[in-house]
């Protein structure tokens, strides 16, 4: 695996997780990909990974956190779009200001498996995984929110559109 010290991370939609850990020297993140030749690790924390991500798709990370509250309620642990079209909806595994909070993409999740009380396995579509220290039931219970604020942005979106003749631009895949 790649060790990215000066490398400005790339989240795409390849991307499957966003892992944040610590160890003596300080905060580090692995970004998993599609292909594990593609995974590195770098400096940055995942915070840090997050924003700057989140800032090239023109909002920061707070800002979607914002939006997500907004929009569905979610308080704790909210799950955020940082591009629709290219599904890129990802949601955190903890509070999302923690400097180690581990990020999952939700369009590449398979399954989710209990391991024990404490752990729970994260299996993606194209076979790989990763093992997480959280409980079953709070990756379920994120699952499930994610799946719910993305319906509810869908059709918010929707609702925009609906009312959008008004805009100069032809409209996107609008059903009559």
């Amino acid at each position: 695996m790649k060790i990215s010290k000066e490398t400005i991370p790339e989240i795409s939609p390849n991307t499957l997780a966003i892992v944040g850990f610590q160890d003596d020297d300080g905060f580090f993140t692995r970004i998993v990909e599609q292909d594990e030749k593609d995974d590195y690790e770098t400096t940055w924390s995942t915070h840090q990974v997050m924003n700057y991500t989140c800032k090239g798709f023109g909002i920061s990370l707070q800002g979607l956190l914002d939006g997500t509250r907004m929009l569905s309620g979610i308080t704790h642990k909210p799950p955020i779009a940082i591009d629709r079209i290219s599904g890129m909806y990802f949601f955190p595994v903890e509070s999302p200001l923690r400097k180690s909070c581990t990020w999952i993409a939700h369009s590449h999740v398979l399954e989710v498996e209990r391991e024990d009380t404490h752990f729970t396995r994260v299996v993606f579509k194209n076979g790989r995984d990763i093992l997480l220290n959280v409980s079953y039931a709070s990756i379920i219970n994120q699952v499930y929110r994610t799946a719910q604020y993305r319906y509810l942005l869908s059709n918010n979106i929707e609702h925009v559109l609906e009312h959008s003749q008004f805009v100069s631009e032809p409209p996107l895949h609008r059903k009559r």
